[in-house]
């Protein structure tokens, strides 16, 4: 399996060109190629020749170093893969410039490790979990995203997109059973306890949605788009992940128990399903609060440097839509497990509800 993964990462080395080379000197645009040389001229800049896809070397400039810069950038080497820059040259012909290294093969190489990790860890439903995530990603880029566009209200779709991602991140890869039906139960609520409080808390903060530069560059850009609701739906996406896994684990933890012993009424397998429950929630808001941190760990150094204070920093949109987001995602995630646990005790008291085949091995795991 390594072998055939390495091979598609490897089809990942040389892919056509980002825009073809044919037409007049006078387009404008990106192509790649392979340095094969580098050229030290008397007067600045530095050339390189790259060979592009069709077999043509060109000659290309590299960028110019800024003097004034404390920044490190890596140089250029002889047959890494770039991006350039073309456009017409002053005195006729196309001059090309070196844009950018080429970053795919890697990225290829790491989701080819990435899937077989998953893979030699949790067999099938490894696998299973890695499309299930790639379908994911494709539904947020091809509904979430292009239905915003179109000014579509972002709280809508998102809350269509993420059904859609749920009933696969859950069935998909867990499986249908009356477990993955009563975490799918308790997700769907926690999302819509988690959108309400976003909505509440957005208005109460006077959130507009204009925290960061990229939602400026939006605004002028795609000015259909309300940056508000694009906020929510962010906030909606963001807690997703590890809601399912802890609803997931909840629905397993009761059904195990009701099926171990029958007699258990809803009070006692609700009470012992939280404490399972609540060793979980400790560590998830945790890695929740420090995933969020460490996304903004540049943004925190900068207001360090800037000498802003805490009570400043904390008026500032860009730092009180990260707040809003985190807390709001955590007390989502923390709601989640005992409306979980409490619809599963519900359901599978007296162990009543017929058991699919598979269905009790995955709550071992979290004993």
């Amino acid at each position: 399996m390594l072998a055939a993964l390495a091979a598609w990462a490897s089809t990942q080395a040389d892919p056509v060109p980002a825009q073809p080379e044919i037409g007049s000197d006078r387009e404008i645009g990106y192509a790649e190629g392979r340095i094969v040389e580098l050229v030290t001229r008397s007067t600045p800049p530095d050339g390189a020749l790259v060979r592009l896809p069709d077999g043509r070397v060109v000659a290309a400039d590299l960028p110019f170093p800024d003097p004034d810069s404390t920044f490190d950038t890596p140089a250029y080497r002889v047959g890494e893969r770039v991006e350039l820059y073309f456009a017409p040259g002053i005195q006729g012909g196309r001059r090309y410039v070196v844009s950018d290294w080429v970053r795919r093969p890697a990225l290829g190489w790491l989701l080819a490790l990435f899937t077989l990790a998953s893979f030699l860890v949790a067999g099938l439903k490894g696998l299973r979990a890695v499309a299930a995530t790639a379908v994911s990603l494709w539904i947020v880029i091809a509904f979430i995203v292009p239905r915003i566009l179109a000014g579509w209200d972002p709280v809508l779709v998102s809350l269509l997109g993420v059904g859609g991602i749920l009933l696969l991140a859950i069935y998909f890869v867990h499986g249908v059973s009356w477990s993955t039906t009563a975490a799918l139960a308790g997700t769907y609520a926690a999302v819509g306890v988690t959108m309400l409080l976003g909505i509440v808390f957005s208005d109460g903060a006077r959130l507009t949605g204009l925290g960061t530069e990229d939602a400026i560059y939006l605004l002028s850009a795609a000015p259909q788009i309300a940056l508000r609701g694009l906020l929510l739906a962010g906030l909606l996406i963001g807690a997703l992940g590890a809601l399912t896994d802890i609803t997931i684990v909840q629905a397993s933890v009761v059904r195990e128990l009701a099926h171990t012993d029958p007699t258990l009424g809803l009070g006692e397998l609700y009470r012992r399903g939280m404490n399972v429950g609540r060793d979980h929630v400790g560590s998830l808001v945790n890695t929740l609060v420090l995933a969020y941190t460490g996304s903004g760990l540049a943004l925190l150094i900068l207001l360090e440097v800037n000498d802003v204070s805490l009570a400043r920093a904390l008026n500032l949109e860009l730092v009180a839509s990260e707040v809003v987001h985190t807390l709001v995602g955590s007390i989502g995630l923390i709601l989640a497990v005992p409306i979980t646990t409490l619809l599963a005790a519900w359901w599978f008291r007296g162990d009543r509800l017929p058991i699919a085949p598979g269905e009790l091995q995955h709550a071992h795991h979290h004993h």
